[in-house]
């Protein structure tokens, strides 16, 4: 009997535990809601196109990126950086109590684990799963993928496609696509009954609601394909004329329309059971440069910040997004006094640093001030802005380290795993840091089953 009493009172503890943990809060750090968004000022330093088809079929990053027009990239250059961090890496180490997310991660292998950050492509034109590409997932358990227009042919071919992705991984997959509406749009031809305008179009509508329906036919779409995350809607307010890669993917030029649009496009993405991700923090409308070609580059203040490009983003977190992406765009008014890594310094000294390597704006400024506790994912890492200049390995361990969760589209998925894999080891990042990004990764997915 006394056996039976305690198995019971164990049950019921291990019960009230799993209960606790629906959520997780992942930093302690003030929440600004657009209600009262006062972000400190003195926490600032002041003042794609197709590719020839390769010889494997294994995903891989074809120069696409999310910033709409498909573009051409080219060799990475740089020496590699996996050498320890000049700081402690970001997030929060105090330990997260047991939950269903802390037990699945413990039924992963350390190989598993770096494998749920990294979402590559498809090789170019794959439309299908092949015996070669399912033996691929088990050497590389990546926990992602995106696909573009050339792996789409038909609905049929396209459901097909997501089931066997979905059979050849062990565990569930993202599986992601850019389905903004107008020029970006990788599967809205299947659908010619009811093409969707773009994102400006609506804007000037006035209308919340027609945001809300167009994403949510999206979203409906994407669903009846097997595409459970959309890179969409842009939140980028389109202040600078001559910026063309944004242009009319924004809602518009003020910052107030285009919150009140990304806010209801994000409902409307929700509410079709698609996860949502905006982008491109912290704002790609004012920059003259292409992140496809060159790194851009935000010339502004803190001030002008909170005033133009913070609202949509606001905006869209308050909606209840489940992603952020972030741009490859440097802000030299804009950035912490140290580099989360010792080989940024001289980008960081020169205000050339990404924001994808930024703890400033992942950690300081999005977690910190905007509260913002869902995925962080960065933009596509085969960028010219991005591999014109860091190896594969910097790439992807200086966007981890800053605190990105999903590394999307790297240009090398071995050097990727490996690069992650020995900082891992070598202490660059510890175990706790990892499990952050995983537990945000559980509770997306969860999202996805609810």
């Amino acid at each position: 009997m006394r056996n039976c009493y305690f198995a019971a009172l164990i049950l019921i503890i291990t019960l009230l535990a799993l209960s606790a943990c629906g959520t997780t809060t992942f930093n302690e750090q003030t929440t600004y809601t657009m209600a009262g968004y006062n972000p400190p000022g003195d926490t600032v330093s002041a003042d794609s196109a197709p590719s020839s088809e390769a010889s494997a079929e294994a995903p891989t990053s074809a120069p696409q990126g999310d910033a709409g027009t498909e573009a051409p990239t080219s060799a990475p250059q740089g020496d590699a950086g996996t050498d320890a961090p000049s700081n402690t890496p970001p997030g929060d180490t105090d330990p997260a109590p047991i939950c269903e997310a802390d037990i699945w991660i413990s039924g992963l292998s350390q190989r598993e684990q770096i494998g749920q950050l990294i979402m590559p492509r498809l090789q170019w034109q794959t439309t299908a799963v092949s015996p070669s590409l399912h033996n691929w997932f088990a050497d590389y358990p990546v926990g992602g993928i995106i696909l573009f227009s050339d792996n789409v042919d038909s609905i049929q071919q396209v459901q097909a496609l997501t089931a066997g992705l979905q059979a050849a991984s062990r565990y569930p997959l993202f599986i992601a696509t850019d389905e903004e509406g107008g020029r970006v749009s990788r599967v809205g031809r299947l659908f010619n009954d009811l093409p969707t305008l773009p994102a400006y179009d609506i804007g000037r509508t006035g209308d919340p609601d027609a945001a809300y329906q167009s994403s949510r036919l999206i979203g409906e779409r994407l669903l009846s394909l097997g595409i459970n995350m959309n890179f969409a809607p842009v939140a980028d307010v389109w202040t600078n004329p001559a910026n063309t890669v944004i242009g009319n993917r924004a809602f518009g030029s003020d910052p107030e329309t285009a919150g009140i649009m990304v806010d209801a496009a994000v409902r409307g993405l929700n509410s079709s059971g698609v996860l949502s991700t905006i982008k491109h923090f912290p704002g790609h409308g004012d920059t003259y440069e292409d992140s496809h070609y060159l790194l851009a580059v935000y010339h502004h203040d803190r001030a002008r910040f909170d005033q133009v490009e913070a609202p949509p983003f606001m905006r869209g977190i308050d909606a209840g997004v489940n992603g952020v992406m972030m741009g490859h765009i440097a802000t030299p008014q804009l950035q912490n006094p140290d580099a989360p890594l010792y080989w940024m310094e001289s980008w960081l000294a020169a205000g050339t640093l990404p924001a994808t390597f930024s703890d400033f704006w992942v950690q300081d400024v999005l977690r910190g001030q905007m509260g913002f506790e869902g995925l962080v994912i960065t933009d596509a890492l085969d960028m010219r802005a991005m591999t014109d200049h860091f190896t594969p390995a910097q790439i992807a361990l200086g966007a981890f380290i800053a605190g990105a969760d999903i590394l999307l589209m790297p240009t090398d998925i071995p050097a990727t795993f490996d690069a992650l894999t020995a900082a891992l080891e070598d202490g660059v990042f510890d175990e706790e840091r990892l499990h952050e990004s995983l537990r945000r990764i559980f509770f997306a997915r969860q999202q996805l089953l609810n």
